[in-house]
């Protein structure tokens, strides 16, 4: 095995390169968590043990270094809240792509259960009911397990707007009976709520390191 020089402890932290939280993230209840022993391990060259943090400094002598988030001790102010700033804004850059990750393929997912859906043959509309009301006749249609109501006192009755959200209907059962809550429009916008998130993690990281 090859063996490891171990920088020595008085070498100081000259810059920042770059932190990447390695670890995998697993999702428990509304929290999102980091799972020890996934990430990749490397080892410290300041303490010599390993870690799934990974912190890349260049040090005063000009020499490269790989360190523990915890082993920037006797630094300047300035370097230990940096790199401590860097070690949380890493983690959730590495929390944020997860979810991203699973929207992604959440949204792969959904869009081909929909498109399955629609391929499907609708039963033809029936008349179920008609409700006297105070203001005229109510219609109850339906289209399978699928319901709509007509607006009492209109002339237009069952017309292709309340022909379409019957289908819409029927179409939305069919989906969430293949395991969707959501409709696929919104995966699109949490996925672009996290990329938008994602995009200011990198800024704030790249402001931290220097």
């Amino acid at each position: 095995m090859k063996s490891r020089v171990v920088v020595e402890i008085n070498a100081k932290i000259h810059r920042i390169l770059g932190v990447r939280d390695m670890r995998d993230r697993i999702e428990v209840g509304d929290r999102w968590v980091a799972v020890p022993g996934t990430g990749d391990l490397r080892p410290c060259d300041r303490c010599g043990r390993e870690h799934e943090i990974h912190v890349d400094v260049e040090l005063a002598d000009g020499r490269r270094a790989n360190i523990g988030s915890g082993c920037a001790k006797g630094e300047s102010m300035e370097v230990q809240a940096r790199l401590k700033s860097a070690v949380s804004a890493a983690k959730a850059r590495s929390k944020l792509r997860g979810e991203l990750a699973l929207v992604c393929d959440a949204q792969v997912h959904a869009s081909q259960a929909w498109r399955e859906v629609e391929e499907l043959h609708a039963p033809p509309p029936e008349l179920l009911e008609e409700v006297p009301v105070a203001n005229g006749i109510r219609q109850i249609w339906g289209m399978g397990d699928a319901r709509v109501w007509t607006v009492p006192g209109s002339s237009q009755g069952f017309d292709s707007e309340r022909r379409q959200a019957l289908i819409s209907a029927w179409r939305g059962n069919r989906y969430r009976e293949r395991g969707f809550g959501q409709p696929p429009y919104s995966y699109d916008r949490r996925k672009k709520d996290l990329e938008d998130r994602l995009t200011k993690i990198e800024i704030k990281l790249g402001s931290l390191v220097f």
